[in-house]
């Protein structure tokens, strides 16, 4: 089924939009690839297939990559393909489902899939078809969502090409886990929310906690909203509200009629919808401050994730992340990177948090992952995990 819309996307409005979202301008076309490839170098093929659109002739290098990711989103489909057919009710976030929006001829760039299982034990099948494709599993991370564990897996697949990047996934349960701050996990989305549209929109403004808005994200968020149909628009208004991305919103609608690309219909309540959301944030954050030491190590890890920590913070983490157990750390809600062991798939049916000696690790019935919330891992911890027999 062709969902391409009306939107007949330029390479001007490409580099209308990064120049908005960057601050910077170039008019000559080798200056234009330059931008492009430094600011934003994800936008460069839609950049370069919107000017092969228009009757451009590409150099032999820019049509080799606009051709690659072609090829790479082709491979990418055939999986998604595959996975549906064997794991029926996965969801998958962004990726496929914006690009072919695109206008004809124009190509997105996509570099992982990211897949959301329907439970646990889908998630499981699904890492299970993939290691029987050749895919290995590259990490996993662990969080506490509401007392419960949660995995995320990444995977990895060497591509054809030696000269190109792995392909990639990522396997979880959760739609999103949020920001370890004001903004809450999303665990699953009622039915109305799971149009892609809606769900993409959602997905697209929950990641401006890790940075400011890209050009991409704005051509994206113009294609999706076109998708809304009858009563869609208000259902993804009061999504918006429900997850308190109010202010994403509204920064998103701005950027989006600033760079000339369309014009999005306010929130309803305006200014007080996003008051009401960072209220709503604050009050989630203030119910951390119950546990101090656990809001702190929440906030501090958050700030080091995105980026953000100065010096102080810094210092503050170094102090804190040693005395910290690891496992007290994810019943905090703390993210936990999971190094994955080598060796014969644990016992288990499902994940479990295992703490021994002062060594954190899951089982899983994929694998085994030592946990660490972040500093180096002694080989002989690593060595002593992949024996089969640790269990309790």
């Amino acid at each position: 089924m062709d969902l391409r819309g009306k939107v007949d996307l330029t390479a001007e409005q490409v580099l209308d939009a990064l120049t908005l979202c960057t601050g910077k301008s170039a008019t000559m076309p080798y200056e234009i690839v330059d931008l492009v490839r430094r600011a934003e170098p994800g936008l460069a093929v839609t950049f370069f297939s919107a000017w092969a659109a228009a009757g451009a002739d590409l150099s032999p290098t820019m049509r080799g990559e606009v051709e690659a990711v072609r090829q790479r989103m082709e491979f990418y489909r055939a999986v998604t393909e595959r996975l549906r057919a064997k794991v029926p009710g996965l969801a998958t976030i962004k990726g496929l489902e914006v690009a072919d929006l695109y206008p004809a001829g124009l190509v997105r760039n996509m570099t992982d899939i990211d897949v959301v299982a329907p439970s646990e034990s889908a998630q499981w099948d699904i890492v299970a078809i993939l290691t029987q494709d050749g895919w290995e599993i590259d990490a996993g991370s662990a969080v506490s969502v509401g007392g419960e564990l949660r995995m995320l897996i990444s995977m990895v697949l060497p591509h054809e090409d030696r000269y190109q990047a792995p392909y990639n996934a990522e396997i979880g349960t959760v739609y999103t886990f949020g920001n370890l701050a004001g903004i809450p996990p999303v665990v699953s989305l009622p039915p109305p929310w799971q149009v892609p549209a809606i769900k993409n929109l959602l997905m697209l403004l929950n990641e401006r906690y890790e940075q400011p808005f890209r050009a991409r994200d704005l051509v994206d968020s113009v294609l999706l909203h076109e998708q809304l149909r009858g009563a869609e628009l208000d259902q993804l208004h009061q999504a918006v509200a429900e997850f308190c991305l109010a202010v994403e919103y509204h920064e998103l609608a701005g950027l989006v009629r600033a760079a000339g690309l369309a014009r999005f219909p306010p929130l309803p309540g305006g200014r007080r919808a996003m008051a009401n959301a960072r209220a709503r944030r604050f009050a989630r954050q203030v119910s951390f401050l119950r546990r101090p030491v656990r809001c702190a190590a929440r906030d501090l890890q958050r700030r080091l994730v995105l980026g953000r920590a100065g010096r102080a913070e810094r210092m503050a983490w170094g102090v804190l992340r040693p005395r910290m157990p690891v496992v007290a750390a994810v019943r905090a809600g703390l993210v936990a990177f999971g190094l994955p062991l080598e060796g014969p798939p644990p016992d288990v049916t499902s994940a479990v948090l295992r703490h021994c000696n002062g060594i954190t690790w899951v089982d899983t019935p994929v694998a085994r992952f030592l946990l660490t919330i972040g500093g180096d891992v002694p080989q002989s911890v690593i060595d002593e995990l992949s024996a089969p027999a640790t269990t309790s």
